[in-house]
């Protein structure tokens, strides 16, 4: 900024270098200026140039470091939001603020802020300047500069209106392409091919529309802009001539208050070809500070004790939860866990099960009651200490784009290479791993690389027994896998799970029926509790009856029924 301001200053001098020759050289006979003003006339140019070229490497580092400082900024706060912000932000709108609003923004240290600053101290000598040169010949010109900032007001509004709207519709395309390219594989088994291009041809053509509008709006500013500066530079240079034939300017304060007077008009006139630049710029901080202004809800307290030697005892005590007020989904729930048990959650869809995983791994807070760790409340323990005591297998498998063997060891980078082949000899994964052309260095994704559902969640598997957790959870973990698959990754988990506290989620019955207790939930509610043998000797019991119904048919199995 500093720079930029001493080169306007400097941009600023030839006029009055001209005015001196032709008034004063020539004019008067004072050749004796002529070498100052020849030294001068040739070292600012010079001057100029230099201070440019490092002004122009500062301004290129200071706008990238400044993307890289915004970019990180939002992912580290998206990192921290809580589970239910990303149920109102689609993953394809949040990618498009993230890496286009943030680059967006580097025009605040980039041309725009330059060519604005420059302009303004340009304006302001030029203003000056003309005032001392000739006062009266100053105010058509405070005239056009008032008609200038009225065509600004009457337009501006205009188009970052305009603006807005096509950046909104770009983030529904983004989130549009993200979520169908995301189930391709239901767009293919349902051949909705025709029906999605059709979609997409309307998304597309709604942004375009918009950004035509963002257009037109930024043309019809700069169109105006431009009619006033020629309007403006021919009525001054005529007014000037007729001040130098009645006799009250000379021809050299006429030559320079012309020129000055362009340096006042072309601000202007630029001005209004970065107006767009500058609404994108103001649309993509508002954007972006929608994102940076969610407070999350799930943060350490101060002084929060460190989690460590976790046994693995757990405890809800009377705890209620609910996502939309005054509509409970857990409902004064008592659950007293003793090390190394293994619970098992079964009920049907919507009743509370990965609800209540959620609670114990606090990813979100209860209502009332309390979640205990070991007799520690969960909300008094420092968050990351917390989370590392759990080992997660979901339903969903989620790998990154990265080798085999750091998806197994993401909750632990240092872990060695025989460890991560142990876990996956765990997992029952090691011998399809060796059958890929780069065994544990391939990276899930590539062409040579593909992946069975089935696999993808013995990865999975194999991450949550490296991880060596305290707790462990799994959510439907099994659910991909075909059944001869199943039985050897239970016998192995069955070793793994020895000692340690778990909770499962399912409905197959190779998976819970040998639970120390099973829980059957509805509607937030324990309606029945006890170990499977226990459970299906109730008389007309729901858990019973669940059982019964689906025996065999692939959601509760027995391990007879074939």
């Amino acid at each position: 900024m500093v720079a930029t301001g001493f080169l306007s200053i400097l941009a600023m001098l030839p006029p009055l270098f001209t005015r001196a020759v032709i008034n004063d050289v020539i004019g008067s006979r004072k050749e004796d200026l002529l070498p100052g003003l020849i030294v001068c006339m040739l070292a600012v140019p010079v001057l100029h140039a230099t201070i440019s070229f490092l002004q122009v490497l500062g301004i290129a580092f200071l706008g990238q470091k400044f993307v890289l400082d915004v970019r990180m900024a939002v992912y580290n706060h998206l990192l921290n939001l809580h589970i239910g912000f990303f149920g109102k932000f689609s993953t394809g709108k949040l990618i498009n603020r993230l890496m286009g609003d943030s680059t967006t923004m580097q025009q605040i240290l980039g041309a725009t802020s330059i060519q604005v600053i420059s302009d303004l101290v340009c304006s302001l000598f030029a203003i000056s300047a003309t005032l001392y040169i000739n006062w009266r010949l100053s105010l058509p010109i405070l005239i056009i500069v008032g008609l200038f900032v009225l065509n600004y007001r009457m337009n501006i509004r205009k188009l970052r209106q305009a603006t807005r709207r096509w950046r909104n519709s770009a983030d529904r395309l983004a989130a549009g392409v993200q979520n169908r390219l995301t189930a391709n594989m239901t767009v293919k088994t349902f051949a909705t091919e025709t029906r999605e291009d059709f979609i997409f041809s309307g998304q597309s053509e709604e942004t375009t529309q918009h950004a035509h509008d963002s257009w037109l709006a930024s043309s019809t500013f700069a169109f105006n802009t431009q009619l006033l500066q020629e309007v403006g530079r021919v009525t001054i240079y005529f007014l000037g001539c007729a001040m130098v034939l009645d006799g009250s300017a000379n021809y050299g304060d006429v030559t320079a208050f012309t020129t000055y007077t362009m340096q006042i008009l072309w601000p202007a006139v630029r001005f209004s070809q970065l107006a767009e630049q500058l609404q994108n710029v103001r649309i993509s901080t508002d954007r972006l500070f929608e994102i940076l202004d969610q407070k999350p809800e799930i943060t350490s307290k101060k002084n929060a004790v460190q989690l460590t030697n976790v046994r693995g005892r757990v405890d809800l005590n009377k705890v209620s939860f609910e996502y939309v007020p005054e509509h409970p989904v857990i409902r004064e729930l008592d659950l007293h866990v003793k090390p190394g048990q293994t619970i098992a959650l079964v009920g049907p869809t919507g009743c509370g099960k990965t609800t209540v995983l959620s609670l114990i791994m606090r990813l979100y807070d209860v209502k009332t009651g309390s979640v205990c760790i070991d007799g520690m409340d969960v909300r008094d323990v420092e968050l990351s200490s917390l989370r590392r005591q759990f080992g997660i297998v979901l339903q969903e498998s989620l790998l990154f784009t990265v080798s085999i063997a750091d998806n197994i060891r993401y909750a632990r980078p240092d872990a060695s290479m025989e460890e991560v082949v142990n876990a996956a000899k765990i997992a029952e994964i090691h011998e399809d791993i060796l059958g890929f052309r780069k065994g544990y260095d391939s990276v899930i994704g590539e062409r040579d690389v593909q992946l069975s559902i089935g696999q993808k969640q013995r990865i999975s598997i194999a991450r949550a027994v490296l991880a060596n957790p305290s707790i462990i959870i799994m959510d439907e973990a099994t659910s991909s896998l075909d059944s001869e698959s199943e039985k050897a990754i239970q016998l192995a988990m069955d070793r793994f799970l020895k000692g340690r506290t778990s909770f499962i989620v399912a409905h197959r019955l190779s998976t819970i029926r040998n639970a120390d207790r099973i829980l059957l939930l509805d509607r937030g509610v324990v309606v029945e509790s006890g170990s499977h043998d226990e459970l299906v000797a109730i008389p007309n019991g729901r858990y019973r009856d669940l059982y019964e119904k689906h025996a065999g048919k692939g959601v509760i199995t027995d391990e007879h029924d074939e």
